[in-house]
Order: structure tokens, then C-alpha cells, then sequence
């Protein structure tokens, strides 16, 4: 009786085992044949994915962005691919060059010593910014100082006028807050565009390292930036 009884223990444990594989192959069987059906469908969802990824549109055409386009109406074109940054306010697009490598007017670039500093001074008048960078172009460092008004954030709409949807967002992902200031710095080699924040003391674009500390007085009406940019490119 006691062999009988495991012998009725065995065979439950099999068919139960059984029942458990036929389940499973026949789960998978359907799981299988709903990834296949479910095929197409994904690859409409990787678009609209990647649509939503992009969460600030604008109606610039690439070809007429300042940064991928021809830039008319700016400085842009006379920067352009120079190994170089500038500051320049996304709101206005007032744009200022902050000069450590020179280029002759053939856009070529000048690498003999200089003697002294140069000192360069951009105001673009009321409601702009005054920019005054001394730079020691044989050392490759500049520093200077930036002032704006307080309330100076950042217009999308503005933005979005001479920026496309693909330079809008790229700009944006490199931004920790949500409405950071209109006023960044740009790199005329890349085209990328770095704007300031409230938190951030410096960063680091392309071959360049900007500090940016922040000597506003609690009551002014103007934000006023120490700048110190070294332009410090990979040396091996």
C-alpha cells in the first residue's frame, strides 16, 4: 500500500508538471503570435515616440534657423565655423563675440603671437546687454564681465522665430531649469548654445571651460556676471 501510494504521488507530480509546460508553450505561442501581429504598430510608435521626445516645436524651417540655415539678418555668418564663442540673448538674438583665436577677413585662422591683450566692449542699448572681455589671445583665456537686466528669461515664442524645432531642443536638453535666462553663450564652431542659469556657476562647451559667478547686489535691477573663459582643447 505505502508503494501504491507513491507511485499516485509520482504520477500527480507528472501530469502536473505536463500541465504546466502545455500552459507555458501555449502562453507562448500567443505571446509570440501577438508580437508579430503587434510588429507594425511599433513602428509607428518609435515615430510618434520620437515625436514626443521633441516637446518644443517651432515653424522655422532648417534652412532659415540661424544656426543650421543661413542665419540672415545676424552675425551669425560673419562667425560661423570659427573656433570661437560668443554671447549672444535668444530673445533678441543681440549677439557678441568673445575673441581668443583671430581669423583674417578670408576666415582663415591667425595663429602668430600677439603683444598685449585685447580688450573688446559690445552694448546693444536699452534692453540689451553690455558684454566687456579682455582676452590674452596667446595664452588662450579671456575674462570680462556681463550685465542684463534681472527679469531677462527666456521667450520660447521668440526663440522659436529664428530657431527650428531640431537647434530648439538641443538647446533646451542641455538647460536644468524650466525657464532658464534668454542670455547663453554660443559656439560659432558646433552651433551650440549654452544658456545661464540661476544655479550654474560654469560648464564647459566644445574646447572651452566658462565661469560665470554671479555679482548681482540683492536690490539692482541688473544681473551682473564675472566671466572667465579658457579655451583649454584636448591635448592628447
Amino acid at each position: 500500500m505505502e508503494r501504491k501510494g507513491f507511485l499516485t504521488k509520482s504520477w500527480k507530480r507528472s501530469l502536473g508538471v505536463s500541465v504546466f509546460f502545455l500552459t507555458f508553450l501555449a502562453a507562448g505561442c500567443q505571446w509570440g503570435s501577438q508580437v508579430r501581429s503587434l510588429a507594425p504598430r511599433g513602428n509607428i510608435s518609435d515615430k510618434a515616440m520620437a515625436e514626443a521626445e521633441r516637446p518644443y516645436h517651432s515653424d522655422t524651417r532648417p534652412e532659415d534657423c540661424i544656426l543650421c540655415g543661413k542665419g540672415e539678418g545676424t552675425l551669425m555668418p560673419l562667425y560661423r565655423g570659427q573656433e570661437n564663442i560668443g554671447i549672444i540673448n535668444l530673445n533678441t538674438f543681440d549677439l557678441a563675440p568673445v575673441t581668443i583665436n583671430q581669423y583674417d577677413d578670408f576666415g582663415k585662422r591667425i595663429e602668430k603671437p600677439v603683444e598685449g591683450s585685447l580688450t573688446h566692449i559690445t552694448n546693444t542699448g536699452e534692453d540689451g546687454f553690455c558684454l566687456s572681455v579682455t582676452a590674452d589671445i596667446n595664452r588662450g583665456y579671456a575674462q570680462g564681465s556681463l550685465s542684463f537686466s534681472q527679469d531677462e528669461t527666456l521667450d520660447m515664442e521668440k526663440a522659436a522665430s529664428h530657431l527650428c524645432s531640431d537647434c530648439l531642443n538641443r538647446m533646451m536638453d542641455k538647460c536644468w531649469a524650466d525657464v532658464p535666462m534668454s542670455m547663453g553663450v554660443i559656439n560659432f564652431r558646433t552651433g551650440d548654445i549654452r544658456l545661464f542659469e540661476e544655479k550654474i556657476l560654469a560648464f564647459t562647451l566644445g574646447d572651452y571651460y566658462i565661469s560665470c559667478d554671479d555679482q548681482s547686489g540683492e536690490d539692482g535691477e541688473e544681473k551682473d556676471l564675472s566671466l572667465f573663459v579658457f579655451y583649454c582643447p584636448e591635448r592628447y
